[in-house]
């Protein structure tokens, strides 16, 4: 599925746990064996990655945490160190088009 995010199109796309490892490593360049790996966001290739192992509320919580990785890479590539203050509002600013973006991939994801 593809959105928009700060004027750029991303894609939200599902794999496999052996091609998520493998995307993981290409990315950051290593992975431990932690278990299984729910998410990545990978802003060079304005991809979302999700397992498609996981449930559907796991997927859809798991979207959510990406999607917000997503945002703070869109809007605030520089920024490393986040108060209180800049969370919420991070948070409140991101709530709408998150869960438009979420709801959009549930319409696919059920059809």
């Amino acid at each position: 599925m593809k959105f928009k995010m700060n004027n750029r199109t991303w894609t939200i796309e599902e794999v496999d746990q052996q091609e998520m490892r493998q995307l993981i490593k290409e990315y950051d360049g290593a992975v431990e064996d932690l278990g299984q790996y729910f998410g990545s966001t990978q802003p060079a290739k304005q991809k979302i990655f999700l397992y498609n192992g996981l449930c559907f509320e796991q997927q859809r919580q798991t979207l959510m945490h990406e999607l917000m990785h997503c945002y703070v890479l869109s809007y605030l590539f520089s920024v490393k160190d986040y108060n209180e203050e800049d969370l919420c509002n991070i948070s409140a600013n991101s709530h709408d088009i998150i869960h438009e973006i979420v709801e959009q991939w549930e319409q696919k994801k059920t059809r």
